[in-house]
């Protein structure tokens, strides 16, 4: 039987909009999260090991979306990698990015889109992107 582990959206405070990160609570002290770094139009990706988000001062909401199976967490982290991040638009923030990989998650069938709770959070979550304009 697959280990299934949470996946879900972690919102900071931040400077401008709210900052956003995929947090995924894989086994051990250190989880996985998965997030842009940089300034408006010079995002970079960010995927790494990391403590708990919970335990961060400026965490504000943890959004649970959903469970995958624990073996897919490499192939998570490259969808991530692959994800296009676009620095051309100037309305593209870490918001857009979060969205946009767990759109490319659910193409890969790593999230699974019959599950009508994911489809509710996800929406949920869509519904408080923020905009620069």
């Amino acid at each position: 039987m697959a280990t299934m582990i949470p996946v879900s959206v972690a919102t900071y405070k931040n400077p401008g909009i709210l900052h956003w990160s995929l947090f995924i609570e894989t086994e051990g002290v250190d989880k996985t999260i998965i997030q842009v770094l940089g300034a408006r139009q010079k995002y970079f990706p960010d995927i790494r090991r990391a403590p708990d988000a919970r335990i961060s001062d400026s965490l504000i909401e943890l959004l649970p979306l959903c469970r995958i199976d624990a073996s897919k967490i490499e192939v998570l982290k490259n969808i991530a990698y692959d994800t296009p991040i676009r620095n051309d638009l100037t309305d593209w923030s870490c918001q857009d990015y979060v969205l946009a990989v767990l759109d490319r998650l659910e193409e890969a069938s790593i999230i699974n889109t019959m599950d009508g709770n994911y489809i509710r959070r996800k929406e949920e979550v869509a519904a408080k992107r923020e905009s620069w304009l």
